[in-house]
């Protein structure tokens, strides 16, 4: 198989990875819990990055096109004007600070933690601002409601893709 080839093949595989944990959700009162940073992280830290760009694009235009990929199966416009929007749209934040790293640094599971740890505090706390400017939340509940219930859940998800990751780019070269 060629390069390009692997790297196509990757990205499909890592996409229909982000849509099926985009579906398993946890409700919460404004912003859901679920499974899609576990993916974006796997996607930033196995692809190059613009591999993992074009991954993270595919995936908000298909749901901004109305193919219901989001979060308890949403999509179109109006999700990016909702809370979630901003969580969403900092996906590609995640992705250029994990991916653009981890291409400087060899991926061991000290600096996939620590890439994945930087970008996705990021996505975080833009996706609380996101929904501070949007629902007009004080400062105060935008940090209690979208960044830190969070928090520990984020941290055990980069600890998993600490886990699974280096095994898979071994064989993903």
């Amino acid at each position: 198989m060629s390069y390009s080839t692997n790297k196509l093949t990757q990205s499909a595989i890592l996409l229909a990875l982000l849509i099926i944990c985009s579906q398993l959700t946890i409700p919460l009162p404004i912003i859901p819990f679920t499974l899609q940073t576990l993916a974006v992280g796997i996607i930033a830290t196995i692809l190059p990055l613009k591999n993992a760009l074009l991954v993270i694009l595919t995936y908000l235009l298909m749901g901004l096109v109305g193919l219901p990929v989001f979060s308890n199966f949403k999509a179109g416009i109006g999700v990016f004007y909702s809370p979630v929007g901003g969580y969403l749209v900092g996906f590609f934040l995640y992705v250029i600070i994990t991916a653009g790293s981890l291409r400087f640094f060899k991926p061991t599971p000290i600096t996939i933690f620590l890439t994945n740890l930087l970008g996705a505090t990021v996505q975080l706390v833009f996706g609380g601002l996101w929904m501070m400017f949007l629902s007009k939340l004080s400062l105060t509940t935008a940090i209690s409601v979208g960044i830190i219930p969070f928090i520990i859940p984020g941290i055990i998800k980069i600890l998993v893709i600490c886990l699974i990751t280096p095994r898979i780019l071994k064989f993903a070269k």
